[in-house]
């Protein structure tokens, strides 16, 4: 999330931006390949498939000159264009930048870069972080303005062959189905449960989304308007559904996976599918793509704490996950144990239906209201917004790990608009974490421990909901619980909004498939290094193996980079390891080389042109055999420059890249 706010745009905004641009393609131009002129010694860049083959974010000058040397030197980098509306934007109360998107071409793909520019010592402009990315692989045309919908009708038999299966017809799983049809790589969703959205609809009634409906739709169909600014759960429910329909997307519902096995030699998936009291169907894919979620149905279970004496409770005890409305459960006391966005939810709702409801706060809970929700994706709903695919990379043009250092200025920045929120939730008890543990922090990092308020702080402050708050349960009682404190709480009902089990997509794998797949997941879990996620959108360390998850927003903005990956496996661009090229078709690639060489460039000696050929595809051997994280076509696209510039230039190149 970019907490970024845009004000009037200066004359010379564009000026500068040009000016840079002209600066950094200078740098990466230059033999010495240095961004000195061009970035500061404290920036980022964050790369999604534009130069490497998965995303990586380097932070320092130092690191990202070399890292990068290479690939902008393989990838050639060239047509670049500034797009309008570049613009002053301020991040916190102080700190002004410069941002806009730049468009290039390297030799595989389109792509576009989102530039932040900060002003230094010396007036000048340089960037402190710049997001590039893959939009589209070069030759290859979208189909979906021109084939609605994308696929054609299915013929379903007993045995299937597909380019990719899905599992899991959620957002992320239909999402990718789309993105994937739309490259023309077919495509089929399994979906357990017997009818799409059905997980949506299996939440509570009164669960909406958080954030407007600008900024949560899939790729190509966007929400109807008559669904309301916050999206309730049965609407996300039947745009799912009529999603599926628009795009003619191909799903099997009620659809179990019996077995798994995977052919290594030839690439190949094959599923076993079972449907209640029906025959099973077999089904070849070269890919594989989870995407029901790190959570129950990727094997995690609801969790609540241990708490001794709930035997001789008198009352009822649930898990969140099993609530669906206030109406079910009549006027009572209810206590709901818990302070993230359900537990609170379920509160209200039951508050608001005239049950005495107290709320168990066990830690600090941060939390904002919508207002500061909808400053920090303004670029989605205000009246100038741009299209939504400008408004993502926007959204994104500061990589997560940069955040982390700004996000105190962020937060401070809207600090304002809840301050009167949070100091009345103190008074009644409430508690909230300090600055360095803040909202943004629990949103992209922690991934928890916050609340989005859509009413509920407005019943604590009023006394219609009371909250207990620092103790820790001791114990059930008969006629309610008991805490550490020796209080007392009497209960009708107690809901445990407590979560569910971790899981990792190591085990979610194992659930899935069986322990041979799992042992070649990286069981990471979490964000890696660079502030990326691990594992999912991206390479697993299972070849064919995928996973996808989030919310709306990262099921429209990264199944596009999913699918450009597997598109380009299935192009032959990229493998998963550079080694995995055939010894023999290496040898044959240096010989013809040499051939070449020999016998159209000869100003030479044959013998010296013999020893510079040897030397530089041995070279090339040793570097493609020892860089991790790099397009097989490197050594494709090495040669190629070998070709075209001859020995003396590719001489002096392959050096460079050692």
């Amino acid at each position: 999330m970019s907490g970024i706010e845009t004000f009037p745009v200066p004359l010379s905004a564009e000026a500068i931006s040009s000016t840079w641009l002209s600066a950094f393609i200078s740098d990466i131009s230059s033999p010495s390949f240095t961004l000195k002129r061009s970035f500061t010694n404290d920036s980022y860049w964050r790369d999604l498939l534009a130069f490497t083959p998965d995303f990586r974010t380097l932070h320092a000058l130092p690191k990202i000159q070399d890292f990068f040397s290479a690939p902008i030197a393989l990838a050639r980098p060239s047509r670049f264009r500034l797009l309008p509306s570049v613009r002053h934007r301020r991040i916190g109360p102080t700190k002004t930048f410069i941002q806009g998107i730049v468009q290039f071409h390297t030799v595989i793909a389109q792509c576009t870069g989102v530039f932040t520019l900060t002003q230094v010592e010396d007036s000048s402009w340089k960037a402190w972080s710049f997001v590039t990315m893959m939009d589209q692989l070069s030759g290859v045309v979208d189909r979906f303005r021109a084939h609605t919908p994308l696929c054609r009708p299915a013929e379903w038999n007993t045995t299937m062959e597909y380019t990719a299966v899905v599992v899991g017809a959620g957002q992320c799983g239909l999402s990718m189905a789309a993105r994937l049809e739309n490259l023309g790589i077919s495509t089929l969703v399994l979906e357990r449960s017997c009818a799409i959205g059905n997980g949506w609809r299996s939440r509570y009634e009164s669960l909406e989304t958080n954030t407007p409906r600008a900024f949560n739709h899939l790729p190509f169909v966007s929400f109807p308007e008559e669904c309301g600014t916050y999206i309730p759960c049965r609407d996300v429910a039947d745009y799912l559904e009529n999603y599926q329909r628009t795009l003619g997307l191909h799903v099997l519902t009620s659809a179990h996976i019996s077995t798994t096995s995977y052919d290594a030699s030839s690439s190949t998936w094959t599923l076993s599918i079972s449907f209640s009291g029906q025959a099973s169907i077999t089904v070849k894919a070269h890919h594989l793509i989870v995407a029901i979620g790190v959570g129950t149905t990727g094997g995690a279970l609801p969790f609540a704490p241990s708490i001794r004496g709930k035997s001789s409770f008198l009352g009822s005890v649930i898990h969140s996950s099993e609530y669906r409305s206030s109406s079910c459960i009549g006027t009572q006391k209810v206590v709901v144990v818990g302070a993230g966005c359900s537990a609170h939810d379920i509160a209200q709702d039951i508050a608001n239906h005239g049950s005495q409801t107290v709320l168990v706060q066990r830690s600090p809970t941060a939390v904002v209201s919508r207002q500061t929700i909808n400053h920090m994706i303004a670029g989605y709903i205000a009246q100038d917004a741009p299209p939504t695919e400008i408004a993502d990379r926007l959204y994104v043009a500061i990589p997560l790990s940069a955040l982390q250092n700004s996000q105190y200025d962020i937060v401070e920045k809207h600090a304002h608009i809840d301050q009167d929120l949070k100091e009345n939730l103190a008074r009644h008890g409430y508690l909230l974490p300090g600055p360095e543990d803040n909202f943004l922090h629990r949103l992209s990092v922690r991934r928890g421990g916050y609340y989005i308020d859509r009413g509920c702080a407005q019943l604590i402050t009023s006394g219609k909901i009371t909250v207990k708050s620092g103790h820790e349960i001791s114990h059930f009682s008969p006629s309610g619980l008991v805490f550490d404190d020796g209080s007392r709480v009497v209960a009708d009902l107690v809901i445990f909004a407590t979560g569910y089990s971790k899981t990792t997509i190591k085990q979610v794998a194992e659930n899935l498939f069986g322990p041979q797949v799992a042992d070649a997941v990286h069981d990471l879990g979490g964000w890696d290094s660079d502030y990326e996620l691990a594992g999912v959108w991206r390479p697993t360390g299972h070849d064919g193996l995928w996973f996808a998850e989030g919310d709306l927003f990262s099921a429209r903005f990264y199944s596009r980079f999913l699918a450009l990956q597997i598109m380009a496996r299935e192009m032959g661009i990229a493998k998963s390891r550079p080694e995995n090229l055939h010894p023999m078709l290496i040898s044959a690639i240096n010989f013809s080389v040499t051939l070449y060489i020999m016998y159209t460039r000869c100003p030479w000696l044959v013998f010296n042109n013999l020893l510079i050929t040897l030397f530089i595809c041995n070279t090339i051997r040793s570097y493609a055999c020892t860089v991790e994280r790099t397009f097989n076509c490197r050594r494709l696209l090495l040669l190629g420059r070998l070709v075209q510039h001859g020995p003396r230039d590719a001489y002096t190149t392959i050096t460079r890249y050692q």
